[in-house]
């Protein structure tokens, strides 16, 4: 990274010992050790994020590049889906048609003028509710 040799580190450590002492050396150490690791670390995980981000912006234009070249924009991809079924016309249509009419009226049902619903099913007389 800083490219420096052990004639440096020598040359600095003599010199910390001489401006720090002894005492004080070996506390320095630890905490300068501590925030270049720390200053490591963020400049990894910021590097980490940039590649990232730069993937994932070469593999959206790829998308687009492709989709403009299969002919396809987002206003007919809207379309599309516009046109789509809903998931309940899905379970609509997969019904057979005399449980579908049988369900329709059932679901329909009848309300009278306070707002309630009418029970179309035949009651039980055994049932004591």
């Amino acid at each position: 990274m800083f490219d420096i040799g052990f004639a440096e580190l020598t040359l600095i450590f003599i010199i910390g010992l001489v401006v720090l002492g002894p005492e004080r050396l070996p506390t320095v150490a630890r905490t300068l050790g501590h925030w270049l690791g720390r200053a490591r670390s963020t400049f990894s995980h910021l590097k980490n994020e940039l590649e990232r981000e730069a993937v994932t912006q070469d593999m959206q234009e790829r998308m687009e590049k492709q989709m403009r070249q299969m002919g396809l924009d987002e206003d007919s991809i809207r379309e599309a889906k516009d046109s789509l079924l809903s998931p309940e016309q899905i379970a609509r249509s997969r019904t057979p048609r005399s449980e579908q009419s049988h369900a329709d009226t059932l679901n329909a049902g009848t309300n009278d003028d306070a707002g309630q619903r009418i029970n179309d099913q035949p009651q039980d007389p055994t049932r004591n509710d």
